[in-house]
């Protein structure tokens, strides 16, 4: 019988005994080689946390390299079924895993910034996606839109040297989880109230809205159609 087999055997046999002898010589191997194992485990976890800080940055000057920024100019009138129509055209951005892995998963950040003269809609685009890729989604989502594309600037202007700025900022997150779906059905277009928020603002005063996304991958997609089965489950027991 081999080590493994024995090993299962006795497992079988007394579970709890068998663990508590593995977890006892666990422990009497740790305090016979402590002096070698704490630095050793020490230098593992300082190598994995220098990589992945290393990994995230490099990710991050990928996105920034060679960015641009995606005006856009929206037609006299605007169907809501565009918006879908765009997010179905940017699934196209998903990564295969073990690029994502390598090179992360490049996102998009929609931009409106306002200002005394009016507002406007950009799309900040990483360097890695090619050109005209989602210029020509927007114009396919959105019939009659044009965009205009230059270089990745702030969203918000710089400041002379003499003068000073004061800026307030916030995030914000989901309140539940991602697996339940956000509501899209509106009686009356949910933009109004953003775009009439800033109205007033002075000739020195700006404001951005910057909503970043990007597609979900398999893992998130699974966990999401889990969570919904779960609530549907739930609604059909109180009913």
């Amino acid at each position: 019988m081999s080590a493994a087999a024995g090993v299962i055997d006795d497992y079988l046999r007394d579970p709890g005994g068998t663990v508590s002898a593995a977890a006892e010589h666990v422990v009497d191997w740790f305090y016979a080689h402590w002096l070698t194992t704490v630095p050793a485990v020490a230098a593992g976890v300082a190598v994995f946390v220098g990589v992945r800080v290393w990994w995230r940055r490099d990710c991050r000057h990928r996105l920034h390299d060679n960015a641009r920024t995606v005006t856009i100019l929206p037609p006299p009138t605007v169907d809501p079924a565009g918006g879908v129509a765009l997010w179905a055209h940017l699934v196209g951005l998903l990564r295969p895993r073990w690029k994502r892995l390598l090179a992360g998963q490049p996102h998009l950040a929609f931009e409106y910034v306002f200002s005394h003269d009016g507002v406007s809609l950009r799309l900040w685009v990483p360097g890695v996606i090619p050109p005209g890729l989602v210029e020509r989604a927007v114009e396919a989502a959105w019939p009659g839109a044009h965009t205009h594309s230059g270089p990745a600037e702030p969203p918000l202007p710089t400041v002379e040297s003499e003068g000073h700025r004061v800026v307030v900022g916030g995030e914000l997150r989901l309140a539940r989880g991602d697996a339940l779906p956000i509501r899209t059905d509106f009686d009356t277009d949910p933009i109004r109230a953003l775009i009439a928020a800033p109205v007033g603002l002075g000739r020195r005063e700006y404001a951005c809205v910057q909503v970043c996304a990007r597609p979900v991958t398999g893992r998130r997609l699974a966990r999401a159609r889990t969570g919904s089965r779960f609530q549907k489950q739930a609604d059909c027991g109180q009913l």
